[in-house]
């Protein structure tokens, strides 16, 4: 078995991959992690933090240029989607 949960799930050729994603209100949310039929997984990586959220595609207003920016706040991301945090030491 995979250690990376998303082998076999990920469209390899969908332009979301690998996007840099940007709330609403101009801040970096993170890249997509991988990208599902309804919505996608962004991970941001901090000096001592990983946090990942599930967002639906319905919430994306452009992606250009390898960078998607989303319809919603910062503060709208971490209520409503973020999955996972985990503090690294």
């Amino acid at each position: 078995m995979s250690e990376y949960p998303y082998e076999g799930k990920i469209h390899s050729d969908d332009k979301v991959n690998y996007s840099t994603v940007y709330s609403s209100d101009g801040i970096r949310i993170g890249k997509v992690e991988a990208a599902f039929a309804e919505s996608f997984i962004v991970k941001n990586e901090m000096q001592n933090k990983e946090v990942k959220y599930q967002i639906p595609r319905l919430a994306i207003v452009s992606l250009i240029d390898g960078s998607i920016i989303l319809k919603l706040t910062k503060s709208d991301i971490d209520q409503n989607y973020e999955t996972s945090s985990i503090n690294k030491f």
